[in-house]
């Protein structure tokens, strides 16, 4: 599992600075990258180390329900100074699989990899996209989670922090494995408890997901939208 959340810690939170995520990416990369992708990166290289994964070869998902909001509006704000055109690399930044495009440029990652946004429901569709390249090909994958804050205009009554959350998902059994997860279906479950600033974030699930893996905890996680959205079946393994 990986989770990167700058400035929090305790239940759903994290404290892994993004500085660590840039760490991933060489130094020409890391320059360049964006809060968000650095984030994303930080979450990855932590799942992958954990699993003994080669972010050379897995493939990597990513389900973000607003992707690189900041990036593009920033860029679209540009458009009224001076000469009326965009950063190049705000430009390039500002698109959705910008995350994973980042991860997998900075490690050589030729294979599979993806980007989908599907509003509250990002991060059950994200672990149903996961589950049917899994069911098709075998092997392992790794799924990340990540949002930012949304900027002005957009900027909600209950905002959130910029988080992201990855966890390692395999068809075959390991050795040690933290558990054994569901695909994702609809119904209802207790909310987990999350720290405040992550209560309202579109990735919410994920992070109550790898709550309750972290904590060894058997039983459906509501991964939302509540009240009756998806959940997942966990079951603990070996820690």
């Amino acid at each position: 599992m990986g989770l990167s959340a700058p400035g929090l810690s305790g239940a759903g939170g994290g404290g892994a600075a993004a500085d660590t995520g840039a760490q991933a990416l060489p130094p020409a990369l890391r320059r360049r990258a964006s809060p968000l992708s650095l984030l994303v990166c930080d979450a990855l290289a932590q799942a992958a180390a954990e699993a003994g994964a080669d972010l050379a070869a897995i493939p990597v998902l990513l389900g973000s329900a607003y992707g690189e909001i900041g990036t593009a509006v920033e860029m679209m704000r540009s458009f009224g100074d001076g000469a009326g055109l965009p950063s190049p690399i705000r430009f390039h930044n500002s698109v959705h699989n910008t995350p994973v495009a980042y991860a997998s440029i900075g490690r050589g990652n030729r294979g599979f990899s993806t980007a989908l946004a599907a509003g509250p429901e990002t991060v059950a569709m994200a672990l149903v996209e996961a589950a049917a390249l899994l069911a098709e090909r075998g092997g392992d994958a790794l799924v990340v989670f990540a949002d930012e804050p949304l900027p002005e205009p957009f900027a909600p009554a209950r905002p959130w922090v910029a988080a992201a959350a990855a966890l390692h998902l395999a068809t075959a059994p390991l050795a040690s494995p933290r558990a054994r997860l569901g695909v994702p279906r609809r119904g209802s479950a207790a909310a987990a408890a999350l720290a405040p600033a992550l209560e309202a974030h579109p990735c919410a699930g994920a992070f109550a997901l790898v709550e309750a893996v972290r904590r060894g905890r058997s039983g459906p996680v509501s991964i939302g939208p509540p009240p009756d959205g998806w959940v997942v079946e966990v079951e603990a393994g070996a820690s």
